[in-house]
Parts: C-alpha cells; structure tokens; sequence
C-alpha cells in the first residue's frame, strides 16, 4: 500500500519550502533510495538543482536533472508527474501525483499559507480515496537549531 506524508512547512524562513525538500533529498540519498522530485516547472527544476549545490556546506545531494544520468544519482529532479520507474517521490507541484497507488512512498511538501494548504487538503481526500495509507508532519522549523 502507499505511503504518503504531508509535510506542512510552518518556518517563516524565506527558502524554507526548498530547504526542506533538500533534506528529504538528501535523507533518500544517504539511505540510497532511488527518488523522483517533480517540480512545478522546468525553471523550478532548474532552481531546485542550482538551490542542492549550495543549500549546506556540511552536505552533498548527490542528484541529476538530466535523464541521460537518472541511473547515476540516486535523486532525479524533473517536472513530469506521470513520469515512471520511481516507487519514491518527492512533490513540490502543489498538484496531485497522478495514481499515487502506483508509488510506494510519496512526501508533499506543502508551504506555508492558506491556499497551499486548502489545495494540500483537496490532494489529501484525493489520496484517501484512492486508497493511500497517509500521514502528516508539521514543521515549525527546517533548520537544525544552532544553524
């Protein structure tokens, strides 16, 4: 059965969204577990792979927007949710993934504010309905403390 966790992102932090979906990449790098983070657009992919270059000196994310390299980064970033061959992913769309049953594990990561969590909400009893098994976290802060 699927497995999907809503991350609701409660840090005021102005890159907070995107410094959590760096850690997540970074703990299914760590744990080498093949992940595909589908992003909202091809300028979101590109932003999130300059963002995972820089986001932490102490920490390297081993990942690829190319698909040519997909086998050789345990995280491929790209903006296709129907894309196939991951039982890991990683949403940043705001968007349902389409037949998250096919998916072992999905992680929405859901920003702070009244109209991401009203869609967040929608793409919930979608995934219930569907037949997920589902979850939630609220994060009041990405960083660790002393950083």
């Amino acid at each position: 059965m699927s497995e999907i966790v809503f991350h609701l992102i409660d840090d005021p932090a102005e890159d907070a969204f995107w410094y959590f979906a760096a850690e997540l990449c970074a703990e299914q790098a760590e744990a080498q577990r093949p992940t595909y983070v589908v992003c909202a657009s091809l300028a979101h992919v590109e932003g999130f792979d300059d963002y995972l270059w820089s986001y932490r000196d102490d920490r390297f994310v081993p990942h690829t927007a190319d698909p040519e390299d997909a086998d050789h980064a345990p995280i491929f970033i790209g903006c296709d949710p129907e894309a196939g061959g991951f039982a890991r992913v990683i949403n940043l769309t705001g968007a349902p993934i389409p037949r998250p049953t096919d998916r072992e594990h999905v992680d929405e990561v859901i920003p702070a504010g009244e109209q991401p969590r009203a869609d967040a909400r929608a793409r919930w009893r979608q995934y219930k309905s569907a037949g997920a098994t589902i979850d939630h976290h609220r994060i009041e802060s990405v960083r660790p403390s002393g950083e």
